[in-house]
């Protein structure tokens, strides 16, 4: 055994490649587990908007419909194959958090499979294993985000998933393209999937009206507009309302969305700028395959920056950006690493290892960031909230800004003041979270909540300022007719929890 390790090992520092069992230890087992642990460690936290779906599904296996407020038709989630995925779990009285987060992580692996697979067909492995998996296996933005109970894992590996499919339908040139159906699918999870297939059809065919294209769009289309016409007949409306409620100030969207791109750039780590190689080597030797992925992974950055990023924290809109990123980050890793230069060998060598540990340091970051401060942030505000009005033993309509937990937990009926599931908040002008101008504390008094849930800063109610649209609905001279401070709960040095009751409720 000692003598044909030995023997192998020379063999390899002598340039030859390494077997292919060692590749699919290195390249995907190994970082398969690392992956799984990542996971796992950070299992119990989970995402405020989660629980804005598990609602709807919630109402939809009771019998009510697909509806946050029973009676009320507003679309206010952009994840309908997600939902009803969490449906069926219901369906089989099986817990939301553990179906969204099993078929997360399963996603995930699966995406990780795909990763692999598609850094091999794009350049076969050789002497140096596949990075890309490593950097997939240890990236906070894709681990992380694929168990905290939102659509996002399932997306990327749909998409990944379809051009994975598309590359080996091209190199075909026949047979049915069912990688249509599986954009379809994505499509069906997420808003954006028509960019993915758009720009893959592009850059693989030479016609892009060919029969595959042709039957691969019809394939793709088909189920999405059945789900459009269906979405007009039930909501009243082609778009979902949360499109309305994220936009509205390209100015700002712009300017944030910059600022997302750039911190994401910031966490991935210096390997990410090998993907500029990898792009040079797609344009000079016309590779269409690996220009495909680099083009994807500009595409989704200028996405994210036209639509704002969001508020959550690390980045979970470029994690469907990833996989195509570090493929191309592994491509030129290995076509750097298999030059005859014993100088460019060490330098990638040494940049692996200041990766590696870069990489863990942001994972043990981001742990305690989502563990420490977001899970305790949630479990103190929104987990106070939900309990003190369940005390009540008295439903009413709650008014307030982050809808997810509390709407969950009581089911009682909402009225979002950030206006993802109200039809009238939504369509007041300015971006998200500013929708404050005329009519906003107009909606508010017309409903007249029983119970407002006011953030203010400082450490009381009274007498500290009201943040952002509060300060509209505060100040109005009808407020403090019709409300009394309930309780309050201080849960950062920022900021102030405050629950109203309507006088006479």
């Amino acid at each position: 055994m000692i003598e044909w390790l030995k023997r192998k090992w020379l063999g390899w520092f002598a340039g030859k490649p390494l077997h292919p069992r060692v590749h699919l230890l290195i390249g995907l087992i190994l970082p398969a587990y690392v992956m799984g642990i990542s996971m796992w460690r950070v299992r119990a936290f989970t995402v405020d908007d989660a629980y804005i779906s598990f609602r709807y599904a919630q109402n939809l296996v009771d019998g009510h419909g697909l509806v946050y407020n029973i009676g009320e038709r507003v679309e206010g989630y952009t994840n309908f194959l997600w939902t009803l995925l969490v449906a069926g779990g219901l369906e089989l009285g099986v817990d939301p958090h553990v179906t969204s987060k099993w078929l997360g992580a399963l996603a995930a692996m699966g995406t990780l499979v795909l990763v692999y697979k598609l850094s091999s067909r794009i350049r076969p492995l050789g002497r140096v294993p596949c990075v890309a998996t490593w950097m997939l296996a240890t990236s906070p933005t894709f681990d992380y985000w694929a168990v905290f109970g939102l659509e996002t894992s399932l997306f990327s590996f749909l998409v990944t998933l379809g051009t994975w499919m598309m590359l080996e339908e091209h190199s075909k040139g026949r047979g049915i393209p069912w990688s249509g159906l599986v954009f379809a699918l994505a499509g069906l999870t997420r808003p954006e999937a028509p960019m993915y297939i758009g720009i893959a059809m592009l850059l693989l065919g030479r016609r892009f009206f060919d029969r595959q294209n042709i039957v691969r769009g019809i394939l793709f289309a088909a189920p999405l507009a059945v789900h459009l016409l269906w979405r007009h007949d039930y909501y009243g409306a082609w778009l979902p309302s949360t499109l309305a409620a994220k936009t509205g100030d390209l100015k700002s969207q712009f300017r944030n969305g910059k600022g997302y791109v750039l911190a994401w750039i910031g966490v991935c780590g210096p390997m990410l700028f090998l993907s500029m190689y990898a792009a040079a080597v797609a344009i000079v030797r016309r590779h269409r395959e690996l220009a495909t992925m680099a083009v994807l992974t500009v595409a989704i950055g200028c996405y994210v920056v036209l639509v704002g990023g969001d508020w959550m924290s690390y980045y979970r809109f470029m994690a469907p950006a990833e996989p195509f990123a570090f493929v191309c980050v592994c491509i030129a890793f290995r076509e750097l690493g298999e030059l005859q230069d014993r100088a460019a060998v060490l330098a990638l060598a040494l940049l692996a290892v200041w990766q590696g540990f870069y990489r863990d340091d942001g994972l043990r970051d981001a742990r305690r960031k989502f563990l420490r401060e977001e899970k305790k942030f949630w479990d103190k505000s929104a987990g106070r909230v939900a309990e003190w009005l369940l005390e009540q033993e008295k439903p009413g309509r709650v008014a307030m800004g982050d809808i997810g937990y509390v709407g969950w937990k009581t089911n009682y009926p909402i009225l979002d003041l950030l206006g993802l599931v109200d039809p009238v908040i939504n369509q007041l002008p300015g971006g998200y979270t500013k929708k404050t101008g005329p009519g906003y504390a107009d909606r508010f008094y017309d409903l007249m909540p029983e119970y407002p849930v006011l953030i203010f800063t400082g450490s009381v109610c009274k007498d500290t300022s009201p943040i952002g649209a509060v300060q509209q609905i505060v100040e109005d001279e009808r407020f403090a007719k019709n409300y009394k401070e309930q309780v309050h709960f201080k849960v950062s040095p920022q900021a102030t929890w405050c629950i109203y009751k309507r006088k006479g409720f």
